[in-house]
């Protein structure tokens, strides 16, 4: 389910689209997209913060990079999400951005709680989006040891990392 904006009418949406796991890493992929008539310009990092099934922040520690086991992001400075694109996890993604989350699994404890939703601040909002803590087609649910490393937004047609 794509989040959106209660307080004004959104102009952005995003979604927890795919992960990823491998020798003890996972790799989350988070999509972001324009629905204002307008194209508007995004670039940096969002801000990004986990809770519990009762919208309390969950502990946690976060690394801003742009390298990760899984590959190096190498994003523009500044990226134009036109209006009018597929909606989120729809094929083609053609100008909509994606960040990566990376944590590890090794030390994941299943009974330590876990993240219901997750507030994703596009880079230079003051209002978060909140979204529910799977993937978009419920298969997947976010899970993270406490600490994370955040790549910036990049914009390509697929995820991916170069």
């Amino acid at each position: 389910m794509p989040a959106r904006r209660a307080a004004t009418p959104p102009s952005l949406e995003v979604g927890f689209i795919t992960g990823f796991a491998a020798a003890g890493s996972i790799q989350d992929t988070f999509e972001v997209r324009n629905v204002s008539a307008t194209g508007c310009w995004v670039y940096g990092y969002v801000g990004f913060q986990t809770l519990d099934r009762d919208g309390r922040p969950v502990p946690q520690s976060i690394n801003w990079s742009t390298d990760s086991y899984f590959g190096d992001s190498a994003p523009p400075s500044r990226i134009l999400l036109p209006s009018g694109t597929t909606p989120l996890g729809v094929e083609p993604r053609t100008g909509h951005a994606f960040c990566n989350l990376f944590t590890n699994d090794v030390l994941y404890d299943a009974n330590q709680g876990t993240v219901a939703s997750l507030e994703i601040w596009p880079p230079d909002e003051f209002e978060p989006l909140t979204i529910r803590a799977q993937t978009l087609q419920g298969g997947l649910q976010f899970v993270f040891c406490g600490g994370f490393e955040l790549n910036p937004l990049q914009v390509q047609t697929e995820p991916k990392l170069s």
